[in-house]
């Protein structure tokens, strides 16, 4: 997921670009009280920690906003380097950001799929819902298939059943290739508006890497401006 990232070393852009990351220390996890309304954006603060870089760890927040734009934006402790990945409703652009210059590029083919594969499984059941879900009938997943598995029995009293993998394979001619697997390891006790995963675990099943995610706190309907899905000023 992650291309290179300006400063950031060549074992971590072993990820296309974005995720397939790794679980930090969980620090004062929490759930935003503002969800007396059903969400409209939604913010995830998180920390990545790509698979074979050590102990190194980075900053990530994730923000949706209905189901058409979605933004990661990521960043080293020292915030000195980093990248922004944006979705705007039709295509993907990756800005590498440094102290001095920045880079930016609109992707595509499997660079893309994995991308917006790995925004989309951070929230699941926001993204996956039947009714006024993704609409994964696009471009970028033309020759892709996207699939959730949840668990056989509804969790509790709810009558809905928390996601187990978020799965993205590959069609080519008459085969179907699987290419990444999401994991949901932890969910936070809040049920409600969605089951929201507080650790995953992302593989990419081309390379064997292997990566955690350790979600900090998600907000709820705070306002996003529309400026921030807007890929038109950051294409070189």
């Amino acid at each position: 997921m992650f291309r290179p990232v300006i400063g950031m070393n060549t074992s971590t852009r072993s990820w296309n670009t974005l995720f397939c990351l790794a679980i930090c220390l969980i620090c004062h996890t929490s759930l935003s009280a503002q969800i007396q309304a059903k969400p409209i954006s939604i913010v995830i603060h998180s920390n990545i920690k790509l698979g074979g870089d050590g102990n190194k760890s980075f900053e990530m927040v994730v923000s949706s906003k209905e189901q058409k734009y979605i933004r990661a934006s990521i960043r080293n402790p020292k915030k000195t380097a980093g990248a922004d990945i944006i979705y705007n409703g039709k295509a993907i652009a990756v800005v590498e950001r440094g102290n001095l210059q920045s880079k930016s590029r609109v992707v595509s083919g499997d660079e893309a799929a994995a991308d917006l594969f790995d925004l989309i499984a951070l929230n699941p059941e926001y993204h996956f819902r039947k009714i006024d879900g993704f609409n994964f009938n696009i471009p970028t997943f033309k020759a892709y298939r996207v699939e959730l598995q949840t668990e056989a029995e509804p969790f509790g009293e709810t009558g809905r059943r928390r996601p187990l993998k978020a799965i993205l394979y590959k069609k080519q001619d008459a085969v179907t290739t699987l290419v990444r697997i999401a994991e949901y390891t932890k969910f936070f006790d809040q049920i409600d508006p969605y089951f929201q995963p507080m650790e995953l675990k992302f593989t990419d099943v081309m390379t064997g890497d292997i990566g955690h995610i350790s979600v900090d706190k998600i907000e709820y309907n705070i306002g996003l401006p529309s400026f921030l899905f807007d890929i038109s000023g950051e294409i070189d």
